[in-house]
């Protein structure tokens, strides 16, 4: 049987657009409707009655798409957009793109055919697919946007921590603690959050005197595997790095992870700050210094802006959109070589970004 999906390559075009083509969401040419039509007509292929008779209508139900659902800070902003559509009366669908935006591509496709209100997204793919999705529903942006994504004027907003201000933070620390050669492991450039963190830990190297080196920088996947590669590739540069600055909390335990096949210990050997914690590791020692963003919070305001994005479209208005920055809180801990009182897990807490 054929899908939407075959029509829209036999067509030569989105799949949105042979949905808004077949539900008169949104105008398309006479050639390209007549390309579709040729299309259903060779293909044989039956709309879906049920998503049409929601035209116009709500489905109480919002969708989110985050790159890693595993990895913590994702975790939690799905919790904080669940409980927030919960008090609002809407369910959840959560997919992952798996940081691949062919997979990507394909949820926003498989959102817009269950008719979802609208979206949480956390981008990674092309653009002008997110602009087209938003035409129709809303999406507001979490945790970081696109290059050349014109989201404030396209009425899109975006929920997103202060990356520049926390990474200067935890490095500062590093500084304070007498380090001059500290290496940075950290996500590739392509995302925006990694290049605002690189950002960040240059200032913080700049303010202090010392010369950004870029035999120092390593960049990569946000994961463990990732940080762990990264972690020896750039322990074993020499003279070697006396601390390090990894831009998450998988990348950070993936840096511990190549020191002790060094045989290096943290703090003791090597400081080990991060960008974010990671709570259900907090029973671990050492504890990771981190400059943390409130990721549930993050999520429930994602949320709750989405659905004041919908109601002002209910009523034929739009604002432009809004943009949201949290602060992150330095959080000290062991890793970086503060020796705490025993039994105490976190010596300070201090607004790192305003």
């Amino acid at each position: 049987m054929a899908t939407i999906h075959d029509v829209a390559r036999r067509a030569g075009v989105a799949s949105i657009t042979v949905s808004r083509t077949l539900t008169g969401h949104a105008p398309v040419s006479a050639a390209t409707r007549a390309r579709i039509d040729a299309a259903i007509r060779d293909l044989k292929y039956v709309p879906n009655v049920l998503a049409r008779g929601l035209k116009g209508r709500s489905t109480r139900t919002l969708g989110l798409v985050v790159t890693d659902v595993t990895n913590p800070f994702f975790t939690l902003v799905a919790r904080g957009v669940e409980d927030a559509a919960h008090e609002a009366g809407y369910s959840v669908i959560l997919c992952n793109s798996d940081r691949a935006p062919a997979r990507e591509a394909l949820y926003l496709e498989v959102l817009h055919s269950k008719q979802v209100d609208g979206l949480v997204l956390t981008p990674i793919g092309r653009r002008e697919g997110i602009l087209q999705w938003h035409r129709e529903r809303p999406v507001c942006l979490i945790d970081r946007t696109l290059r050349g994504l014109a989201w404030r004027k396209a009425g899109m907003d975006i929920v997103r921590a202060d990356s520049v201000e926390g990474a200067r933070s935890v490095v500062d620390h590093l500084l304070e603690h007498g380090h001059r050669r500290i290496g940075l492991v950290n996500g590739a450039l392509v995302i925006s959050t990694a290049r605002d963190r690189r950002e960040g830990y240059r200032r913080a190297l700049a303010a202090a005197g010392v010369a950004v080196d870029p035999a120092l920088e390593r960049h990569g996947l946000f994961s463990f595997s990732a940080g762990e590669a990264m972690g020896r590739d750039l322990l074993a540069v020499r003279p070697r790095s006396t601390a390090i600055f990894a831009g998450n909390p998988l990348l950070a335990i993936g840096v511990m992870a190549a020191a002790q096949k060094r045989g290096l210990r943290v703090p003791d050997d090597l400081a080990l700050v991060t960008f974010d914690g990671v709570p259900q590791l907090e029973v671990v020692l050492p504890f990771f210094t981190a400059a943390v963003q409130p990721a549930y919070q993050m999520g429930q305001r994602a949320a709750r802006q989405l659905l004041e994005r919908l109601a002002w479209r209910a009523t034929g208005e739009d604002e432009p959109g809004r943009e949201t920055l949290f602060e992150t809180e330095l959080m000290i801990r062991r890793s970086c070589g503060c020796r705490l009182p025993e039994g105490l897990a976190v010596a300070e807490v201090s607004a790192a970004a305003r």
